[in-house]
């Protein structure tokens, strides 16, 4: 089999280098950023992800192929849509430009008869009222001749080569004929599919997947801050209510971010008529979005306004575990971004984020280690839950008084230097009772 990807970002490019591990598919892939084009030159990926480097080493220019654009010359089974659907800009409405251009790298060699696999995260209805007239428009011909799939991505950032290959994979299509295709085409990656009904039932189980994990937090921190107003600590309390109780799995209070759960909520509500679970929805997002205005409130509050201090920010990726080196939507970032933009010197940190992708932020200082960070700063902002944290209480540089050193753990990961009289320590379980 012979497949097109279109689209080498983390969605396309994991997918692409397990198709091709499976040793029963020729991968082609094409991609316009030219900096992920040069990684793959070097047979690396752009971003850290366990186990994809040796993946690329392995497959490349065998049955993974980086073109500029496909060939006309192989008859293409084929092609996989990949690209993300990002906001647009000044709205919470998905721009579906992105589809269209990917859509468009492809109508020199779509002659109607291959299989069209969507795999990016769509408003319910986008397949069927989007891709496919313009696919028709693109051939020449009619819808019912088509065949088009809807086959959502659903991997978790760091765990993504052995998801491709263990986790269901949930297919659709147009027809008989696409779906009995697309079937073929996942089977040789994983043992496991789901077929859903339609392709808006599809569209719909990526969003319910993500949205629910968006809400069940929102669960989570609003209990977290509902304790603190009857002076109880919102993260023990949850704690000990979880504690060996099968009836009781609230999701443990933080920041609910990354390039995906930061949208599709609002992609899943972009086109739902106005009803009570749009509402429910909808409050659940903006609740965990407030969580940022909380950390950048009491920064504020801990330094009384005074932005001549420095703060150190560790964890710019948007999460620690499965460690990531993403920065995209990451609460971190947009914390940063809050208080550079109040005029605070920030230092910032991540055991992951490439150097240079934190540069280009420019928010502040890049530093090399905690210990660098903490140097000339006031206050520590430990923003993600990677591992490594657990190491911290080890060093001896956090082991000594410093007039008004404080570090807002808010993954309670530094919990040994809890013990610790030099250092006080706040977490978002008694954030709002820290005065």
């Amino acid at each position: 089999m012979r497949i097109g990807v279109i689209g080498l970002g983390y969605v396309g490019l994991t997918f692409a280098v397990a198709a091709a591990a499976s040793g029963k598919i020729d991968v082609f892939g094409i991609e316009v950023d030219q900096n992920i084009k040069n990684c793959l030159k070097e047979k690396k990926a752009h971003f850290y992800e366990p186990g994809l480097n040796n993946l690329i080493k392995r497959m490349y220019d065998k049955n993974f192929f980086v073109v500029e654009s496909f060939p006309d010359d192989i008859d293409f089974d084929a092609f996989l849509i990949t690209v993300g659907t990002p906001l647009i800009k000044g709205s919470k409405k998905p721009d579906f430009d992105y589809i269209r251009s990917a859509l468009r790298s492809i109508q020199h060699i779509y002659d109607g008869t291959q299989l069209i696999i969507l795999r990016s995260t769509v408003s319910v209805g986008t397949t069927r009222n989007i891709v496919l007239p313009f696919l028709s428009e693109l051939c020449g011909k009619p819808e019912n001749e088509l065949m088009v799939a809807m086959c959502p991505e659903r991997t978790v950032e760091g765990n993504a080569i052995y998801e491709l290959s263990n986790l269901p994979q949930i297919i659709s299509g147009n027809n008989a004929s696409a779906t009995e295709f697309a079937q073929k085409l996942f089977r040789c990656i994983t043992p496991c599919v789901v077929e859903a009904d339609s392709l808006e039932e599809a569209e719909l189980i990526k969003l319910y997947c993500n949205t629910y994990r968006d809400m069940t937090f929102a669960i989570g921190n609003a209990f977290c801050m509902a304790a603190q107003e009857f002076n109880v600590d919102g993260i023990r309390a949850i704690e000990h209510a979880n504690y060996k109780y099968d009836r009781s799995n609230i999701a443990r209070p933080g920041f609910v971010a990354g390039p995906c759960l930061e949208k599709d909520a609002y992609i899943l509500i972009n086109n739902m008529p106005a009803c009570d679970s749009k509402d429910f929805i909808l409050a659940a997002r903006q609740y965990n979005e407030s969580m940022i205005d909380i950390v950048v409130s009491w920064v504020k509050m801990k330094t009384k306004e005074d932005c001549g201090v420095s703060v150190a920010i560790s964890g710019m990726a948007f999460k620690g575990q499965p460690e990531t080196s993403d920065l995209r939507g990451s609460s971190s970032v947009y914390i940063a971004r809050k208080l550079y933009e109040a005029g605070y010197k920030l230092n910032l940190h991540d055991f992951v984020a490439k150097t240079e992708d934190m540069e280009k932020l420019n928010l502040g200082r890049v530093c090399n280690s905690i210990e660098e960070a903490c140097s000339t700063a006031r206050l520590l902002l430990v923003l993600n839950n990677h591992k490594k944290y657990r190491l911290v209480m080890d060093n001896p540089y956090f082991h000594f008084s410093r007039d008004g050193f404080e570090i807002l753990d808010a993954w309670n990961v530094c919990t040994e230097l809890h013990a610790c009289e030099d250092i006080k320590i706040v977490t978002l379980g008694n954030l709002h009772n820290d005065n």
